[in-house]
């Protein structure tokens, strides 16, 4: 069983992989053609991504969201399910030049974290868990297609006003600012500080010497890959010639809109469950783990993204923004936390 998943998610990333190169490619010389093979090579990977999934439940006999190679595997999974629905639905192929790179370095890094099917802990043996979960990982993939929505809204409406130069700067500084961010978590994951819990009971991380050098290396490594790649993409995105090959800005700027409702909904109820798992797990409803914490304040700033938007008119540029701002507190809620405090939801 386990060899057959491997086989199909490396199919998977392969897929991913090739689709991503497509769908750059058909943007940036305007071929219809290949972004059309890029589409059917996504859906190719997300239905070999699909099995491999079903594989390993059926292996591990519960739902596969216990660790952090799960959760990547399952967040690309929702990611591109987003992807191909949105784009089948409204035709915003043009998504897929953010979407399609971040599922596969999704499932690039989940292959570096591959651990078979381990029993899981007492506490966690519950259908809570799929709900759970799988709910809020759902509406964290809805949050990153408001990302990706905001982003082409922002270049959209630079690119008709000329204003090339924000293009720039805007796209070069989120390329850098993601690949630092990952790079420094890359070199988290490589380093594994030891996890112990302290005197009060609570689990942290002892960082040693060598821990740190191996994480500052990961920033430098990200600094250095994302800026050359952002050179090229904040190059390539300030051509006067690539707003006729983005979707409508109201288009965007609805779809941004329906995205971060989706996710805000799957979060609340993601939220909820969570605390009645709690109430039956621990015996209480809230602990103010350091991931619950983070996702409440996710929570707000979403909620505080659509009273803006229903009552102070925030749309267009200014709820664009907020859903690209709003994308760094999904990214340290889902995985940077655990950088800095693991408490219960740390994947270990």
């Amino acid at each position: 069983m386990q060899q057959l998943e491997q086989v199909l998610f490396g199919v998977t990333v392969v897929a991913y992989l090739a689709a991503s190169v497509l769908s750059t490619f058909g943007l940036a010389y305007r071929k219809r053609a290949l972004e059309r093979y890029s589409f059917v090579i996504a859906a190719v990977g997300f239905l070999a991504q699909s099995a491999s999934i079903i594989v390993r439940w059926i292996e591990a006999g519960r739902p596969p969201l216990t660790n952090l190679y799960e959760t990547l595997v399952f967040l690309s999974w929702c990611t591109v399910l987003l992807f191909l629905v949105a784009d089948r639905r409204f035709h915003i192929g043009a998504t897929a030049v953010i979407l399609l790179p971040a599922a596969f370095f999704m499932v690039a890094v989940a292959v570096l974290l591959y651990e078979a099917p381990l029993p899981l802990q007492e506490e966690l043996r519950s259908r809570w868990l799929s709900v759970h979960a799988g709910i809020s990982i759902l509406g964290y993939a809805g949050f990153t297609l408001a990302f990706a929505t905001g982003l082409l809204y922002v270049i959209q409406e630079d690119l008709l006003k000329k204003k090339y130069s924000q293009v720039r700067v805007l796209t070069f500084g989120l390329v850098v600012a993601l690949g630092t961010g990952m790079g420094i978590y890359v070199g988290y994951l490589i380093a594994d500080p030891t996890l112990f819990e302290d005197a009060t009971g609570h689990r942290v991380y002892a960082y040693s010497g060598s821990d740190f050098t191996i994480i500052a290396v990961g920033a430098v490594a990200g600094v250095v890959v994302s800026a050359l790649v952002g050179w090229f993409i904040a190059r390539g995105a300030s051509q006067p010639s690539f707003a006729n090959r983005l979707p409508a800005l109201s288009l965007l700027d609805n779809l941004s809109f329906a995205s971060v409702l989706f996710g805000l909904v799957l979060l609340t109820l993601g939220i909820a469950s969570g605390a009645l798992w709690a109430r039956v797990a621990w015996g209480e409803w809230w602990s103010w783990d350091p991931k619950e914490t983070w996702a409440l304040l996710a929570w707000v700033f979403y909620a505080g993204y659509l009273s803006l938007r229903q009552f102070a008119n925030w749309r267009g540029r200014h709820a664009a923004m907020l859903a690209i701002a709003g994308m760094f507190l999904i990214l340290f809620a889902f995985l940077g936390i655990n950088f800095f405090a693991p408490g219960r939801h740390d994947f270990n």
